[in-house]
């Protein structure tokens, strides 16, 4: 009699929970709809270096001896992928505005701004055209290393929006280069592109000084105050507020995949994010969670770790926030959770689109 050489049931139950449970799943990215009129469409990635978007797009792939077997980049995190901006952008069906974070340029380094204006802009009559805006680390002692090449936030806008009025700026008290903010003011809507502190236990110094004050846990929480304080000005004056970026905080266990980061620091971290932008206590912003807003507890993931295989390591990091009073707008928004779209970088792009007429 032949015998079954599959592994007893119970075993196979068990083995199948483990093959589940040790990466998390990827859900397909919604289908990227051509923008109607009156849709704003606001994008968010942390490309973790602009270089690679500054290269010729490569389309194939590519293994380095056709002797050896060639492996299939959907399993392979290694995969090269198309990822020059303007491709992106038209995969993207041309948004309005995409927020960087991580661009990583050197301050005063004229010549990489200069190509990166010149690699969004174009002059096709059938494609949309982009000015690049940006916000470059000038803090001598929390921003150096990699000769200057670290942290940095941009804006590309699309030179329809600027033509309508549309302004961009950093803030004063920001000298880490981890924030622009651009206005419309027909619509007196506020799209803050942030790259929020990481908190660790690495010491956070005076600028002025270069003495130590506390660690980038207590600067997070005082990123997290003062970032408070711009929105709340700007809610006072009657505006709505868009905040998107990589804000570091996985808000809760279904954000972070095997799991979320649980040291004191960051719980409290957590909680001060929590209590200043979603609370609705009196002192919160009760700000909406896009994604959440829209997708409930759906599982999907912005951050996804080059160094693992895919979906080992993964944390929900990435968020777009919205005043209130943007909520009955808010019609579309997703994580771009695929090999595909995380490119060169160790993010996935994210997106809210917005109903303004």
């Amino acid at each position: 009699m032949k015998r079954s050489i599959s592994p007893p049931s119970a075993k196979r139950v068990k083995l199948e929970r483990l093959q589940v449970t040790r990466y998390a799943p990827s859900i397909p990215p919604r289908p990227i709809h051509r923008l109607s009129q009156g849709q704003l469409r606001i994008f968010s990635w942390n490309i973790n270096g602009i270089d690679p978007f500054l290269q010729p797009a490569i389309t194939t792939y590519f293994t380095k001896s056709s002797r050896k077997r060639q492996r299939s980049p959907s399993t392979d995190d290694e995969a090269t992928v198309g990822s020059s901006f303007r491709t992106c952008l038209a995969r993207w069906q041309f948004p309005q505005i995409v927020g960087l974070q991580e661009v990583k340029i050197r301050p005063g380094d004229e010549k990489t701004m200069g190509r990166v204006r010149k690699a969004v802009a174009t002059s096709s009559k059938t494609d949309q055209s982009y000015r690049a805006f940006f916000s470059l680390p000038r803090d001598k002692y929390n921003a150096k290393g990699f000769g200057g090449k670290v942290y940095g936030v941009a804006m590309l806008v699309r030179e329809d929006v600027i033509d309508a009025g549309a302004t961009v700026s950093d803030i004063d008290w920001d000298l880490e280069g981890r924030i622009l903010v651009l206005k419309l003011p027909k619509h007196k809507i506020a799209v803050f592109n942030v790259y929020a502190v990481n908190g660790t236990d690495n010491p956070y110094r005076n600028p002025n000084t270069g003495e130590v004050e506390g660690t980038r846990h207590d600067r997070k929480r005082q990123f997290h105050s003062d970032l408070h304080q711009e929105i709340q000005k700007l809610e006072a004056d009657k505006w709505s507020v868009i905040v998107a970026g990589d804000l570091n905080i996985a808000r809760s266990l279904i954000d972070g995949f095997p799991g979320i980061r649980m040291a004191a620091a960051h719980i409290q971290n957590r909680a001060d994010f929590e209590s200043k932008f979603i609370s609705n206590d009196g002192s919160g912003l009760c700000m909406l969670d896009t994604f959440r807003h829209l997708h409930d507890d759906e599982r999907k993931y912005s951050y996804r770790s080059r160094g693992v295989t895919w979906g080992a390591s993964c944390d929900r990091v990435d968020l777009i926030l919205a005043s209130r009073t943007a909520g009955s707008a808010v019609s579309g928004a997703d994580i771009l959770d695929t090999i595909l779209e995380r490119g060169p970088s160790d993010h996935v792009p994210i997106y809210v689109t917005l109903e303004l007429d």
